[in-house]
């Protein structure tokens, strides 16, 4: 049996399917994934996504992510970690700036404003950051749509 070593579609090195659960999640080929744990394990093409049997066999065009699909994704979890820690540091500071102000206990006017200047001043990274995992979404779609369609951008 001679297994494959070259993408058909397009000609890139074929590498094993590494996690197949966690990379054809939410897919329709999810139960092959779950098979190969327990045969032969599949092969993919970094490039355009598709998938192979262990004899070589095209199982889907375009059904893994690529590898350029999974830097963006990366990036995008990053920048919406990123999002919502400052988006905690804003209610955090509100929150503060409220007790201080408006608690039991009489505090300091100083402690009020500085507390509500923190939650103010982080509004800015939460909306770049925000940006960001936006723009890497709606990118991440797109590449996803073409990668569907047989559409490999020229660029990846």
């Amino acid at each position: 049996m001679v297994e494959p070593k070259d993408c058909q579609l397009c000609g890139n090195a074929l590498e094993i399917l590494r996690h197949p659960l966690r990379r054809l999640r939410w897919s329709r080929h999810w139960g092959k994934g779950a098979a190969s744990l327990f045969g032969r394990p599949l092969r993919i093409c970094g490039k355009c996504g598709a998938m192979y049997t262990a004899e070589g066999e095209l199982l889907a065009a375009g059904a893994v992510q690529t590898e350029v699909e999974q830097k963006l994704d990366l990036y995008r979890r990053d920048m919406a970690h990123l999002r919502d820690s400052f988006g905690g540091v804003i209610v955090a500071s509100e929150l503060a700036a409220i007790w201080m102000f408006a608690g039991a206990e009489v505090g300091s006017l100083f402690g009020a404003v500085l507390a509500g200047s923190i939650g103010i001043a982080a509004i800015v990274p939460f909306g770049f950051f925000g940006a960001k995992a936006r723009q890497a979404r709606r990118q991440l779609k797109k590449m996803k749509v073409a990668r569907i369609q047989g559409r490999v951008p020229s660029g990846s």
